[in-house]
Order: C-alpha cells, then sequence, then structure tokens
C-alpha cells in the first residue's frame, strides 16, 4: 500500500442515502418557514448590548486605585497575613 494514496483512494467513494426530508426540514414545514429562513431571538439584542457597555468599563479601576494609594501613603492600609494567604490561595485555584 502506498502512504501517500489520499484516504478515498483506499476507501472509495462515500455515498449517502436519503429517506425524505431532515428533521429541521420538517420543523420548518410544520411552521411555515422555508429551511433558508434564520430568525434570531430579541435576547440577541441584549447579549450584544451588554457586550458594548462591557467593551466601554475600563480595564482598571482608576477610582480604587487612588482611593488604595493614598490609604498606602498614609500608613492606614492593613492587610493581615491571614488575608493575603487567602487571596493567594483564591487566585491559584482559579488558575486550575
Amino acid at each position: 500500500m502506498d502512504a501517500f494514496l489520499p484516504l478515498a483512494e483506499y476507501i472509495g467513494p462515500l455515498r449517502v442515502k436519503t429517506t425524505g426530508p431532515s428533521p429541521s426540514q420538517n420543523q420548518a414545514g410544520a411552521v411555515g418557514l422555508s429551511p433558508d429562513d434564520v430568525h434570531f431571538s430579541a435576547g440577541g439584542d441584549k447579549v450584544q448590548q451588554l457586550e458594548t457597555n462591557l467593551a466601554s468599563l475600563p480595564d482598571i479601576r482608576q477610582d480604587r486605585v487612588a482611593s488604595l494609594s493614598q490609604a498606602i501613603k498614609q500608613g492606614s492600609y492593613n492587610v493581615s497575613d491571614q488575608e493575603i494567604a487567602q487571596a493567594m490561595c483564591s487566585e491559584l485555584s482559579r488558575q486550575t
């Protein structure tokens, strides 16, 4: 056998026997639509709007960064060892 022959050379042409319309064609005919009609729900518009709103949000919350920076400069930002450990474990569990 030649290893470089296409698969069709080994198994021959494929034949598909159809016995009638596909289930999607039956369903389309049952509701009076042609099989080529496509209809999207109103939910698609909502998803698009949410994606647009999300894209307009900044990646970094500048107000939060500013308040934390100020607390650090003033020496009033204190985080316990336990909080640091919990945050590290939480981050590691999200990565796996």
